[in-house]
């Protein structure tokens, strides 16, 4: 850029940024309005270069003005949707965090543990029911006993696992 144009265009900016700063600043703050302002000539020297501009003045207040709307427009979207973030920290994540699992795959073992003090017969019934999903019915009928039967046996697994998370509880 030619040292008379550049000159021209420091001299213009120091000849408005005052009152520019002012007109900027109805909808914001002062650091706002600097950058506002700041913009508005960056965008005034491009435009500028490119062509003659009648009134500088009058072109510099209509960028500043373009540039305040545009801030005031965003600012009042952020203001939307600023409680947004804070709802997206009240969804629940479907996975359990490093502790649970931890704490789960003990319990887990624990389970397991007190299952092989049992008689193989309840140990089976129970893994059916707890792991594989069957019902007392489909247990029974595969392994030819009442479903009572095998109510009674995953009944007496399950107070066993109770039984040795308590125990290690008080640990």
């Amino acid at each position: 850029m030619p040292f008379a144009k550049q000159h021209a265009f420091d001299l213009l900016f120091r000849r408005h940024r005052q009152e520019l700063l002012a007109f900027a600043g109805q909808h914001s703050n002062h650091e706002v309005a600097e950058d506002l302002v700041q913009e508005a000539y960056l965008r005034f020297i491009q435009h500028a270069e490119n062509g003659g501009i009648e009134n500088p003045r009058a072109y510099l207040y209509r960028i500043t003005h373009n540039l305040s709307t545009d801030y005031f427009r965003h600012g009042q979207i952020r203001a939307r949707h600023a409680g947004d973030e804070d709802e997206i920290d009240l969804v629940a994540d479907p996975q359990p965090g490093p502790e649970a699992s931890t704490d789960a795959q003990l319990r887990l073992r624990s389970c397991l543990g007190a299952l092989n003090d049992l008689p193989e017969i309840y140990r089976h019934v129970f893994l059916l029911h707890r792991f594989d999903g069957l019902t007392y019915a489909e247990i029974g009928k595969a392994l030819g006993i009442p479903a009572r039967t095998v109510e009674r046996y995953a009944a007496k697994a399950l107070a066993r696992c109770f039984e040795e998370a308590r125990d290690e509880l008080s640990q």
